[in-house]
């Protein structure tokens, strides 16, 4: 069996329409889901592009993966999927539109071929033959379609081969700035003359609500585009005899937030939005077609459910389980809960840690150090001010609070802003089932489940110390090479704000 891994960068998990989004955005993704699994809550166990794919290949959670800013160096002692699926006699390939996922950070251990597809040259002069800015002459912002060629291609020069494969396909086509063409935004107001116009970065361009449309609705017409893309790319490996020979597996890196909690984009708090991702698998020799699952699962559950619909060991220092009870329908939940971080990245001290049970999720935050508080904290009085010349911002900067009751609305307002500037680490925890919007923070009449919830986060730092598996974060950089891509990834929103 051949294993595609296939990664649509900032892919909320409410979007795909056959899992209940009203909006016809993905016909081809629908119609995967039909012909394999599909999870509704599964969860990424970071909410940006390096810790999570790291996380995913390593099967460890973020914090011991050695990412936690931006620049950071992978650890290399660690297990690695590609690394191992190489060793049991898999030819091993990657095609990646993306910075954060690339040779440059040290994600081609165990790839024959690692190609960084944002670098080629072809492919920055295909971005400039179609009217797409290049990021210079070092950089470009692939489409999926860059990525297939190439995929396909390496199919194509390899026909005569008997030996298994691995690929990984990293798209962006959901990341900001929504490069899509205009036939593909078909619910965008075609009136609408403002500043979100799929350039830039169009988050830091919204003023009202009318933006904040405008945002949501070239959002899901990246994502059309990306659905039909992927929709030939399945249909050029069916045209090649190996569709059915090949596990596909589809996920989102982590999701987008729109402003649900007064903040956009993603890598800036543990917010469902930002955190719970679509999995979709497809493989008709080993997974079942057209079932849905609602167990909590994670994308660190990825790389053992792997080696284990392979046939091969079990790795033990994966942090992952097999999903292969819930494929069978053994078990309903196969987590009792499940461990996310966000390291967030422009400052090493600053981490959100979740624990998300069925029911509950209970989140603890540590702040950054005295000077970077300080700078956050006038930050955000610098952006209350600028309510005087955009008032149609403060519905959607500050609305959420309105939604937590009059003492939660108190405490946003009077308490919680002094709390971080002082240092104090944060602890929520919110019920999930009567509260999906994560408003009301029932920590102090919920004691034993916040107990409980913490004693999660005790036991992974206590067997992190004594596991032969668990490695400390690393304080290297990567290469020098990286300093010519300032631009390129503050073009992507990877600036902090």
């Amino acid at each position: 069996m051949n294993v595609i891994l296939y990664v649509m960068d900032c892919l909320r998990a409410d979007r795909i329409h056959a899992l209940g989004y009203e909006r016809d955005c993905t016909p081809n993704l629908d119609k995967f889901c039909e012909e394999g699994v599909a999870f509704t809550t599964a969860y990424s166990n970071s909410g940006w592009t390096a810790p999570s794919g790291a996380s995913i290949f390593s099967g460890q959670h973020p914090t011991r993966t050695g990412i936690h800013k931006m620049r950071d160096a992978l650890n290399t002692d660690m297990p690695w999927l590609p690394e191992i699926l190489k060793a049991n006699g898999y030819d091993t390939v990657a095609f990646s539109a993306v910075y954060q996922v690339s040779k440059l950070r040290g994600f081609d251990r165990g790839f024959d071929l690692f190609d960084d597809t944002f670098k080629d040259p072809d492919t920055i002069q295909r971005c400039r033959d179609r009217g797409q800015d290049a990021r210079g002459d070092d950089y470009c912002l692939p489409l999926s379609e860059d990525l297939h060629v190439k995929a396909l291609k390496w199919l194509d020069d390899r026909k005569d081969s008997y030996d298994p494969f691995f690929m990984l396909v990293w798209s962006i086509d959901t990341h900001e700035p929504f490069r899509q063409g205009d036939e593909y935004n078909k619910e965008a107001d075609p009136s609408y003359n403002g500043p979100v116009d799929g350039r830039g970065r169009p988050f830091s361009r919204v003023r009202n609500r009318r933006d904040l449309q405008q945002l949501e609705d070239l959002y899901d017409g990246s994502l059309r585009y990306q659905d039909e893309k992927f929709g030939e790319f399945v249909a050029g490996l069916n045209e090649r005899g190996i569709l059915d020979d090949t596990i596909i597996i589809v996920c989102g890196d982590h999701g987008e937030m729109f402003f649900e909690h007064g903040i956009a984009g993603h890598g800036k708090f543990p917010w469902e939005e930002e955190l719970k991702v679509p999995l979709l698998m497809r493989g008709p020799q080993v997974l079942p077609q057209g079932k849905v699952f609602d167990s909590i699962v994670q994308l660190i559950d990825i790389a053992p459910t792997v080696m284990d619909a392979l046939g091969l060991e079990p790795e033990k220092h994966f942090r992952g389980k097999s999903l292969r009870p819930v494929f069978e329908e053994q078990v309903k939940q196969l987590h009792e809960a499940v461990v996310l971080e966000v390291p967030f990245p422009f400052h090493r001290e600053e981490l959100a840690r979740v624990v998300r049970s069925q029911d509950w999720k209970y989140i603890e935050y540590t702040p950054p150090k005295f000077g970077k508080r300080v700078k956050k904290y006038f930050k955000e009085l610098g952006r209350a001010l600028t309510l005087i010349v955009r008032p149609g911002m403060f519905g959607i900067l500050y609305g959420h609070h309105f939604k937590k009751g009059l003492l939660g609305l108190l405490k946003a307002a009077y308490i919680d802003p002094y709390l971080f500037l002082f240092g104090a680490k944060t602890r929520r925890l919110f019920y999930l089932k009567k509260d999906p919007g994560e408003h009301h923070d029932v920590k102090a009449s919920e004691r034993d489940t916040t107990q409980k919830m913490q004693a999660y986060l005790t036991a992974i730092d206590a067997a992190a110390k004594k596991s032969t598996g668990a490695r400390s974060a690393s304080d290297g950089s990567a290469s020098d090479e990286e300093k010519k891509i300032e631009a390129h990834l503050a073009a992507l929103g990877y600036v902090e704000d």
